[in-house]
């Protein structure tokens, strides 16, 4: 058992121990734990059960006796801790009974009998680590539980090219349990949520501390290999997602793979025929709802502007183009080469000339008699063509 007061109980435990002064108690197998204090010793190798109780600092108390590596809260949230002794000397005890207890950022804070020191680099509560644990269960108030912690370490020199701290083979054949002639599809890593309340993440990267060498800590964060790897949803399935695939966050650069000044840009630098693809049936392929000073939309020869309007030094519609509806053109309409055709009609469907239609200019195919200029009055049935243009009350041959 370690001492009275020490970080972490446990019961029954295989050793060997180390002094509640040392960097790490250690267990090799454990049946039950549980933090009493502030457990940033404990580390352990198999842990059956684990309940962790207490071990979250609290707001320091008055008149209280705290034990040799006993830690409190105060001053702001700033985290304390009783010093450890020194060689005869020992600094735990009651702290006084009134007063405002540990302030500062002092090594040697006087309190009644208690000699505190600020803990600048102590998350409190950052509980023990096993490397492997059956069950834990971890109540209000716990130091936190690391409940598998894998820890690989990197000297220096030698070929350390890949290191992998944790790798799952899953190898999809015929097994022993299996009941058929081919092997059952598996999973090799799942992670189940569920609670009254949320957890904060499901996979999560930290830095445990600043590298020496460089700006970054890992080269990529997470890796999908290899173009036979997976068919479907190759990266991400998110349906049912309320707020869509990812939250880029702010990026001087690019948030995914060119590096310009936009917060979200794809490429095809791998020769693919299609930059963005969009398929199936929803009712918008594409929306945007920002505010553009600039553009809403930037090709090649031309751009979408704030209002809308395409815009470019050199717009071309060239092909079999067809615009349904209306189009207005603000500056003009000039026909480089080839026929400037207007919509032809035969007399019967020509629609009528009203105040909403002056200034249309169309043409009839089927008059039954050679027309004049300006004439209003004419009949079809005939195979004569000429262009028509509405004055806002009738039809005039021109």
């Amino acid at each position: 058992m370690t001492g009275a007061g020490a970080p972490i109980q446990a019961e029954p435990i295989l050793g060997p121990f180390h002094g509640l002064d040392q960097d790490l108690t250690r267990a090799q197998m454990v049946r039950y734990f549980s933090p009493t204090g502030d457990s940033n010793k404990g580390e352990y190798g198999t842990l059956l059960n684990a309940r962790f109780a207490t071990g979250f600092p609290e707001v320091c108390k008055r008149n209280t006796f705290y034990p040799e590596g006993g830690t409190c809260l105060n001053d702001g949230g700033k985290m304390y801790r009783v010093k450890s002794r020194s060689k005869s000397r020992s600094y735990y005890g009651k702290t006084a009974a009134s007063g405002a207890g540990p302030v500062g950022t002092s090594e040697n804070i006087i309190d009644g009998g208690v000699v505190w020191r600020y803990e600048p680099n102590f998350n409190p509560g950052n509980g023990g680590k096993t490397n492997l644990a059956l069950m834990t269960y971890q109540e209000a108030k716990s130091g936190a539980a690391w409940t598998g912690a894998f820890a690989h370490q990197i000297a220096s020199g030698g070929p350390k090219k890949t290191a992998f701290t944790l790798e799952l083979d899953l190898n999809n054949y015929w097994g022993d349990y299996a009941d058929g002639s081919v092997g059952p599809t598996a999973t090799a890593l799942q992670i189940f949520m569920v609670g009254p309340n949320r957890s904060s993440k499901a996979i999560g990267i930290g830095q445990y501390e600043q590298p020496l060498a460089g700006s970054t800590s890992v080269v990529n964060g997470i890796e999908i290999c290899c173009a036979s790897l997976a068919r479907d949803n190759t990266v991400l399935d998110l349906t049912g997602s309320h707020n869509g695939y990812m939250n880029q966050g702010a990026h001087p650069g690019s948030a995914f793979t060119d590096g310009s000044a936009s917060a979200t840009s794809f490429n095809s630098y791998g020769g693919a025929g299609i930059g963005f693809r969009h398929a199936g049936s929803s009712r918008v392929g594409l929306q945007l709802e920002g505010r553009y000073s600039d553009r809403q939309v930037q090709g090649q020869g031309w751009n979408v502007d704030p209002a809308g309007k395409i815009t470019s030094s050199g717009e071309t519609i060239n092909g079999n183009s067809h615009i349904a509806g209306s189009a207005l053109v603000g500056n003009g309409l000039s026909v480089a080469s080839g026929p400037f055709k207007p919509a032809q009609y035969i007399v019967a469907k020509l629609f009528p000339c009203s105040p909403e239609a002056k200034g249309s200019l169309v043409v009839v195919t089927d008059l039954d008699a050679t027309p004049t200029y300006r004439q209003t009055s004419f009949s079809g049935g005939g195979s004569i063509a000429a262009p028509l243009f509405c004055s806002g009350s009738k039809w005039e041959v021109h």
